[in-house]
This record gives C-alpha cells, sequence and structure tokens, in this order.
C-alpha cells in the first residue's frame, strides 16, 4: 500500500498518482491536510491503526509513503478546553495540548521512517534558509554574501554601497490564495534594495535579510530524488520585470525555460548537501552568472515541480511514481 499526505490543491499529487495507477495496481490512500476526516487512531508499540473515514490500514500494510504536502494530517485529536473565567489556565492547556499533538505527530513520523519507504520530510520540511547557506559554503559551493539587521543605519550603508542588495524573507515568504473570500492572492518575492525601500522606516527595525545581487546568465530550478537531479534553465534576465524574481510571471511573455545538464561536481556537492539536511527529494534554487559560476540560493523540499517538469519534458512525475511503485512489490 502507498501512503500519500498531500492537500486537496495540489496538481502534481494527482499526476503521480495516474502514474502509479499506470505502472502498477498497488493500493493507493491519499489524505490532504486541508481536509476534515473522522480519524480512529491507535499507536502501540511499534505499530499504528488507522481509519481515516473508511479507509483502514495498519503500519504493515504502509509500503511506500510520500509526504508531499502538510506536516500532521489527522486534525482535531486534541478538542480545545476552556477553563471558564480563567484565562491564564485557558491559555496554558492550549500550550499543553499543542505539545501533545506535537509529540504524537513526531513519534508517527518516526515509525513510517522506520518502517518503510519514505519520500520528503515533514520534519526538515522547511529548512533554515541561513543554516543551508552555511552548509552550502562548508562543502564548497558558491552563495551570495549575505547579512542580517535590525538597523536601518545597515541598510542605508548598503544602498549606499557600489554593490546592489535584494531583500527577502528569511524563511518562506507571504504565498496566499484567498478562495473564499476576495478571491485574492498574496504574495512577497525577493526586491531590490533601493533608498525607496526604506521610506518610512524608524531606527530600529524588524532584523531583515539582505542578500548581495549577483547579476546572472540564467536561473536554474533544480529537482532532485535521491541522487537523481532534472534541471530547467529559466532565462529571466530577458525581461525586467523577471530580472530580479522570475516569479514574477509575465504572463504575456514568458521566460523561456529549456532543459540543463549540471556539471558533475556541482550534481555531487548539492547531492551532499541533500544528505547533510536529511532530505531526499526537493528542489534546488540557483543562478549561474556571467562568467559561468554557480551559486545556491535555497532549497525547497516542497515546491512546485509540475511547470518545470511539462516546460523541459522532464517526467518528474513518473520517477516518483516509480519510487513509490518499486517498494510495493
Amino acid at each position: 500500500m502507498i501512503l500519500i499526505f498531500s492537500n486537496c490543491g495540489d496538481p502534481s499529487t494527482l499526476d503521480v498518482m495516474r502514474w502509479i495507477d499506470h505502472l502498477s495496481d498497488a493500493r493507493v490512500v491519499r489524505i490532504n491536510s486541508d481536509e476534515e476526516y473522522r480519524v480512529e487512531l491507535t499507536l502501540a508499540d511499534d505499530d499504528f491503526f488507522v481509519r481515516v473515514n473508511d479507509d483502514a490500514f495498519r503500519l504493515a500494510d504502509v509500503s511506500s509513503a510520500w509526504l508531499r504536502k502538510g506536516s500532521f494530517w489527522f486534525k482535531g485529536l486534541f478538542p480545545g478546553v476552556t477553563a471558564t473565567g480563567r484565562p491564564a489556565l485557558t491559555r496554558h492547556l492550549d500550550r499543553m495540548l499543542e505539545r501533545e499533538d506535537r509529540t504524537l505527530r513526531d513519534h508517527f513520523h518516526y515509525l513510517l521512517r522506520k518502517r518503510c519507504n519514505v519520500l520528503g520530510s515533514a520534519h526538515g520540511s522547511v529548512p533554515n534558509k541561513l543554516v543551508v547557506l552555511e552548509h552550502a559554503r562548508e562543502l564548497g559551493l558558491r552563495t551570495p554574501s549575505f547579512c542580517v539587521s535590525n538597523l536601518r543605519s545597515h541598510a542605508q550603508g548598503l544602498v549606499a554601497s557600489d554593490s546592489g542588495y535584494v531583500t527577502k524573507a528569511m524563511s518562506d515568504g507571504l504565498y496566499l490564495f484567498d478562495a473564499t473570500e476576495s478571491k485574492a492572492g498574496y504574495f512577497t518575492y525577493t526586491e531590490a534594495l533601493g533608498p525607496q525601500t526604506l521610506e518610512g522606516v524608524g531606527t530600529h527595525m524588524a532584523p531583515s535579510f539582505f542578500q548581495k545581487y549577483i547579476e546572472k546568465a540564467l536561473e536554474l530550478r533544480i529537482f532532485f530524488l535521491d541522487d537523481q537531479f532534472r534541471a530547467g534553465a529559466i532565462f529571466s534576465q530577458n525581461d525586467e520585470k523577471t530580472r530580479v524574481d522570475y516569479r514574477k510571471y509575465n504572463d504575456e511573455r514568458p521566460n523561456r525555460v529549456i532543459p540543463f545538464r549540471l556539471p558533475k561536481d556541482i550534481e555531487d556537492k548539492l547531492a551532499r548537501l541533500a544528505r547533510a539536511l536529511d532530505l531526499n527529494t526537493g528542489s534546488f534554487d540557483m543562478i549561474v552568472d556571467k562568467r559561468g559560476a554557480f551559486y545556491l540560493l535555497e532549497v525547497n523540499p516542497v515546491g512546485q515541480f509540475g511547470p518545470l517538469s511539462e516546460k523541459c519534458n522532464l517526467g518528474i512525475e513518473r520517477m516518483i511514481a516509480e519510487r513509490l511503485v518499486a517498494h510495493d512489490r
């Protein structure tokens, strides 16, 4: 049996499931993080029993699991408790129940990893971006120099320097589709640092991430699964709208994207970095400067790979399906 954890709005999950159906007759159970279920759960010793609506299975039934989206998919197991007229006690109980939920989640993931083939990582689903850059440097990968400061004067000094800088979130940026009310999307991007960026900012500000801007020849989105790599080159520099951040898509004149073969030494270093981060799948973002030097920007264990697979004919969905099916025989 193949167990897939995802969410309702992820088309890549459905594409992989279609490939699984094509390649095998394996039973597939999909549980979405953004759906409500009737859950029965028992963990005993080295096993568990789970019933989600009408799907029931034991750990022994699961040959492969794909942690595609989310971190824990069984909501509502710990109902909130209210101590009437005692707000401090209520808040403390809420925190205690959160710890109980986290302990159960961590043990569930531990059992999955111990007993079956697991693709993806809930524990390290969002690696610390700053730590990733330090690891990369230790392994010999180039990274753009960066700094973090809460001083307006420091940011002003960067603006006044001869080197260009960009600013972006240290963790995941804002990425929200509001499907229930305004039908709007809310996003943050990598932005060029300039005088306008600091307008209205006081002497002290929230700690902010600044990174040296590298003049790019092209950008690379690199999908990896174990030690296999599939890469696409994005020619974002040909459009002023996408020059700093290619995610500011120009729908009228899309960036050209073509398959790209990574140098062997870059693949080797990225594979070592993935192992250091305890990741067996995800996407690396890199840039190549005008001298041909490669720079790592970040790693995303969950990012979208569908557009890259389609535009470059990389067959990523089949790769994932084959990896999951291989352990179901």
